[in-house]
């Protein structure tokens, strides 16, 4: 996200002309016509009184999902409140709490996708050293790994008092194999990747929208086109990149936004984000005109494109079909004949066609849900599947020994791959989905199966 941005380009003025978005569409030649329209795959309009953990985490995927800034901000990401929700508003809250230490607020999806129209309204806030941002970026890739890039800077809005004001935002990929565009807006400075408008642009909300197609992406900025050029998302060795995730967070200070000093009397204050929208097309009867009920959304028969695939597909772990030497309904752990307390788990597993089973081993644990204390494990080598059906599910069986103290437990599961990385073995969680009846994010690492009471 770092971006080296120079000085020289503001040693002369540019007249500021805005075209109709009427002509913007059809100077647009790039875009080809598709039937169909808009599907509403992802939507978070903040109306609950908290953030829906079940689809937002509040830290970066690395360092086992926990990493809370990158680059040399100032800021540490934290949930001190500092995610607020207020008349369908969400406000990511950044506030000084020490000399020169902040902390604030992001969100990062849970659920992925490839390709689609990805819509926010925003609020941006003000002073000098902010640096709010809406990205896309890699989540894990099938065998548990990240990669970066792919990556692409729907904006990135930073107010460093000289080089950047409030006047421009900056929007692209991050590194692109092709410094090429199929259409640029008058407003925007193909040098520094930058937006450049005639009023602040924190003074108001707006609406930020991207739609990325497997080879374009296009940015527009009140339902306006900014700017088309080609683009893939592909990883640093020429492959498909692992599906995106949606990033919004709000960073402080570094050496780009925090160039010549961190404004402090502006803090605390909020980047507010009234809704997050992501659309994918689709040429069936289920596409509609607009994202959402977006005013702004692009006209899908313009912007519509061809893909086989929404995101990567993942093995879905199911409600266990029984659990043997077990009482989910009486708080009971019953004996086993022989006088061993176990609980027999039966555990459908639905896999992608071609799914690699060779390196990958299922483990399944009893945690104390009060303590988060591991009571029990148990690992089945997915190759040894017990039943095996046509639409790929296939069960295993695992044997734990049941909890030796009272309390509520849950049975978690994960699937782990192994790896030779420099003549030594890694081992990585994949991601899965999880379809078992409790509610919990629909993709992670780690399922809840089912509770148990001892």
């Amino acid at each position: 996200m770092a971006i080296d941005r120079g000085s020289s380009l503001f040693g002369c003025a540019r007249r500021i002309t805005f075209v109709s978005v009427s002509l913007a569409f059809l100077v647009n030649s790039a875009s080809s016509a598709f039937g169909g329209g808009w599907m509403l795959v992802f939507a978070d309009e903040f109306d609950r009184n908290s953030l829906d953990r079940t689809k937002w985490a509040t830290r970066y995927i690395y360092q086992n999902e926990t990493l809370d800034h990158f680059n040399d901000e100032k800021q540490r990401y934290r949930d001190n409140n500092n995610h607020i929700i207020f008349a369908g508003v969400l406000d990511l809250v950044a506030r000084q709490v020490g000399d020169g230490s902040y902390e604030s607020g992001m969100i990062r999806s849970r659920q992925t996708f490839y390709y689609g129209y990805f819509e926010a309204r925003v609020f941006l806030p003000k002073g000098r050293g902010i640096w709010p941002a809406f990205w896309l970026v890699g989540d894990y890739d099938r065998d548990g790994r990240t990669w970066h890039p792919p990556e692409v800077d729907i904006f990135e809005f930073v107010i460093n008092g000289k080089d950047d004001t409030e006047k421009m935002l900056h929007s692209g990929p991050q590194k692109p194999a092709l410094d090429t565009f199929n259409f640029v807006d008058d407003t925007f400075e193909i040098r520094h990747g930058e937006m450049r408008s005639s009023a602040p642009l924190n003074e108001g909300w707006h609406v930020a929208g991207l739609v990325w197609a497997p080879t374009e992406i296009t940015f527009f900025w009140d339902g306006r086109p900014i700017y088309s050029r080609p683009y893939r998302w592909l990883r640093k060795d020429g492959h498909l990149g692992p599906p995106a995730q949606v990033v919004l967070n709000f960073a402080v200070g570094g050496g780009w936004a925090g160039r010549y000093g961190i404004e402090d009397r502006a803090f605390p204050q909020s980047f507010k984000i009234d809704y997050v929208r992501v659309c994918q097309f689709t040429s069936s009867d289920e596409g509609k005109r607009r994202c959402g009920d977006s005013e702004l959304t692009p006209d899908p028969t313009r912007y519509g494109y061809s893909s086989d695939i929404g995101d990567m597909q993942k093995p879905v772990l199911l409600a266990p079909d029984l659990v043997l030497g077990a009482s989910t309904s009486d708080s009971q752990v019953l004996t086993e004949p022989n006088g061993h307390r176990e609980i027999r788990l039966h555990l459908p597993i639905q896999f992608p066609p071609s799914y690699p089973i060779h390196n990958r081993t299922l483990q399944v644990s009893i945690t104390d849900q009060l303590t988060g204390a591991r009571e029990s494990t148990a690992t089945a080598a997915l190759h040894v599947a017990r039943d095996k059906g046509s639409n790929g599910t296939q069960m295993f069986d695992v044997v734990l020994a049941a909890p030796k103290h009272p309390g509520t437990f849950v049975i978690k599961a994960q699937i782990a791959a192994a790896f030779q990385e420099n003549g030594s073995q890694v081992v990585y969680n994949v991601p899965i989905t999880c379809s078992t009846g409790i509610v919990q994010p629909v993709k992670s690492l780690t399922c809840d199966l089912t509770l148990l009471k001892n």
